[in-house]
């Protein structure tokens, strides 16, 4: 069977109607490659904000390469294994794990013929699940922490969308720095209540609160959280929401504190209203956050060697990957219209955010 992609044809806010599964029979695995190119099978790729903005016409970065009907390859992210590479390539071998370099790249394929110079070498022993977090989900919520502010041990830091995939790394790399953390997650029932909470606890958050808690209480949603207020430890927020939801968080922050907007989950029309006491009495600073930014600002190396750091925080135990929803496929022991079925389904709920949803990861 040829190699499979995942295309669309034309720009819609509706990813699930607008995806196609379809075969490459322009590409084979023994195809001659160029001199700089590498040949890679990918394993796992994630269902991200990013790949549904640019399905949606509204992502800045648009996909580079294209089926050969001219629909255009989906896809920002994914962990790929090196099978052949020209005779120019003498940083990558076959066997080698690699992500992307860069956004684009149409990481939603079996196989691809790419530039030597567009992708990351990876450990070996990274495990596929994990590896196709690494870049757009350990490496953002490093970078937050580490990036954004200055913390100390005792400092506080607070999330919203606790149970996201860049809210559960900051919460574990702020714990490694000796910080504390507060979740903020959307309200639910009383045992999914619980078990959020189970699983952020054990992520390192200190504090587990609903939004709606927050506001309809303040601090006082919290015995600890309302001590961390009144202590004026809370110094780092890190909105993925913005709108009220960030109004919430910035309300607790200590004076000289910092507020950092890195999504926009809530809807890109979300307003944060920013009262005298934040800006003037408190002297907040607010700031954005872009991984792009953050990564170009180190070089090449320094890239490979923070997300070998990760792996090797998940080897120790240091570090746990966040529990993900899969949707793998079977190869010929399934029809490509059922893949197809079952891709658009995950996209589907991914454009719609039901509560609980995990992050979805297609296996391949």
């Amino acid at each position: 069977m040829s190699p499979l992609a995942l295309t669309f044809s034309s720009e819609s806010a509706d990813a699930a109607s607008a995806i196609k599964v379809q075969p490459c029979e322009h590409l084979t695995p023994n195809m001659e490659l160029g001199s700089e190119d590498v040949l890679v099978r990918y394993l796992a790729f994630p269902i991200n904000p990013q790949d549904l903005m640019a399905i949606a016409g509204k992502y800045p970065v648009k996909p580079v390469y294209q089926h050969p009907d001219g629909s255009r390859i989906a896809g920002n992210d994914g962990i790929a294994r090196i099978e052949r590479v020209g005779s120019g390539v003498d940083l990558l071998q076959p066997g080698d794990l690699v992500l992307p370099r860069s956004h684009g790249l149409g990481t939603w394929r079996e196989l691809a013929i790419l530039p030597g110079k567009s992708v990351i070498k990876l450990p070996r022993e990274a495990d596929p699940i994990a590896g196709a977090l690494l870049k757009m989900g350990f490496a953002p919520g490093y970078l937050l922490i580490e990036d954004t502010a200055v913390l100390k041990p005792g400092d506080w830091v607070v999330v919203n969308a606790g149970l996201g995939t860049i809210p559960q790394m900051a919460i574990q790399f702020a714990r490694l720095r000796g910080c504390h953390a507060v979740a903020v997650v959307r309200e639910r029932d009383a045992g999914d209540l619980e078990a959020a909470k189970r699983l952020l606890h054990a992520q390192g958050a200190d504090v587990v609160v609903t939004g709606e808690d927050l506001a309809k209480h303040g601090p006082a949603a919290d015995a600890a959280l309302a001590a961390a207020v009144q202590g004026k430890r809370i110094v780092l927020a890190l909105d993925a929401v913005f709108g009220d939801s960030a109004e919430h968080l910035a309300r607790l922050l200590a004076p000289n504190a910092t507020f950092v907007n890195y999504g926009s989950l809530g809807g890109g029309e979300g307003v944060l209203r920013l009262t005298q006491e934040l800006l003037f009495w408190k002297q907040i600073k607010f700031r954005n956050f872009r991984l792009s930014q953050q990564l170009a600002s180190r070089s090449n190396a320094e890239v490979e060697g923070l997300l070998a750091w990760f792996v090797d925080l998940l080897r120790q135990g240091r570090l746990r990957t966040p529990e993900v929803e899969t949707i793998a496929w079977r190869g010929g022991d399934e029809a490509v219209g059922e893949f197809e079925a079952r891709v658009r389904a995950a996209l589907g709920k991914a454009v719609r955010r039901p509560l609980g949803l995990k992050k979805q990861v297609v296996v391949l």
